[in-house]
Parts: structure tokens; sequence; C-alpha cells
């Protein structure tokens, strides 16, 4: 059992991924995590804190509800998966966001989920694979900041 958790340990260092520790010393993935554009207000849900509100799935599920409830169709809202990774200065990295890939604002991409793999997609298409790196910078979001992968 213990040479199951070292491997799993491992990996998930070794690939940047989220992870928690329980009280039996077990080890497991952290859950999936989402942010929730509003396509009528073009801004990401903040929390009372004004910063993007992070959704655990119950609670996405306890928002959508509250909002049909209040007469607001699914449909209003986009979902944004977190690729459980971080960028240099420790900023979670989510599906559609902007990554300055060299650091040096001239290798710019948006991330996207490709077979299951997170990517880095620049402005012509190109492919580099996502991993998280300490050269990794979190620029913007292509919801929120379309202009920061247009050319300069």
């Amino acid at each position: 059992m213990n040479k199951q958790i070292d491997i799993i340990t491992n990996f998930a260092q070794d690939n940047n991924v989220l992870t928690k520790k329980d009280e039996f010393d077990g080890f497991k993935p952290m859950l999936k995590r989402f942010m929730v554009w509003d396509r009528h207000n073009k801004s990401f849900r903040i929390n009372n804190d004004n910063d993007t509100q992070v959704f655990d799935m119950a609670t996405l599920i306890s928002f959508y509800m509250y909002e049909a409830e209040c007469g607001i169709p699914y449909t209003d809202f986009d979902l944004v998966q977190s690729a459980n990774l971080f960028d240099k200065d420790g900023k979670e990295i989510f599906e559609g966001s902007i990554i300055d890939y060299d650091g040096d604002g001239a290798a710019l991409g948006v991330v996207v989920s490709i077979d299951g793999q997170w990517q880095l997609k620049d402005k012509y298409g190109n492919l580099m694979f996502l991993k998280g790196a300490p050269h990794q910078k979190l620029v913007g979001h292509i919801l929120s900041n379309p202009e920061s992968m247009e050319e300069k």
C-alpha cells in the first residue's frame, strides 16, 4: 500500500499536481475546481473579498440551483476548469488562461484541453504541452482579456 502512495506522490510532485494528504497519510488528487463566467455581465463571478470565486462541484451545483430559482438559465454561464497547475507566482491556472511561457512576453498561449491533456495553444494554432513550470506566468484569461492574445 505504501508503495502505491509513494508512486502517486512522486507522479504528482513531478507533474505539479495539486494534492492533499488526509489524516490516514493516504493520498488523493485535488477535487476539480471551476470558475464561472457570466455571459450577461461579461465577468467572472466574484466572492465577498472581490476575488474571482472558485467552485468545487458541490458548490457549483448549489450555485446553478440558486440561479435557476431566480429565473436565470444555466446557458447564461460558462464554466472553466482548473488545470490543477500553478504559475511561477503561485496563481492557479484554468482552462482559457493566457500564459506567458518564457516569462518575457514573447511566447503567449491559451490553456486548452486536448484529449485529456492540458496544452498551450498560441495565436498560430501551435500546441505546447503545459506542465506548470517556474518560468510560466499567468497574464490573464481569454474571456476577460481577449486583447492579450492580439498582435502587439
